[in-house]
Formats: C-alpha cells, structure tokens, sequence
C-alpha cells in the first residue's frame, strides 16, 4: 500500500466516524448531559409547553373545522 493510499485511508475512517456522531445526534436528539432538568427557566419552560402544546393543537382543529368542512 502507498503511503497516500493508507494517509487516504485514515482520513476516511475519521471522516466515517464523525458521520456517526453527527447521525447519531440527528437520529437521537440530545443527551440526557446536555439537558439540564435543575434550571428553574427549563422547568417551567417544559411545563408551558405541556399545557400549551395540546391546547393550540386543538384550537387550531377546531379553527380548520369550522373554516373548510361545509356546513349542512
């Protein structure tokens, strides 16, 4: 093997191992490092968006009924 193919080499398995990380990040979201669940503004954040979430989806449900089902 020529020193160029093996330098070639190296660089594409490095080059494999970080698409690996970045897939993994992508695929699985954050690590449970990097969530900080003792951060009061985290907290609260989460429970706003507990309560929130379902509320607006089913007002915008309600909203797409009444504006595009026909009425009888």
């Amino acid at each position: 093997m020529k020193p160029s193919d093996k330098s070639r080499e190296e660089q594409a398995k490095r080059d494999l191992a970080r698409l690996e990380r970045e897939r993994e990040k992508l695929l699985h979201g954050s690590s449970q490092i990097d969530d900080d669940d003792d951060d009061p503004a985290v907290i609260r954040g989460k429970r706003v968006a507990r309560i929130l979430g379902p509320i607006i989806a089913a007002s915008l449900i309600v909203y797409l009924v009444a504006t595009y089902l026909p009425r009888p």
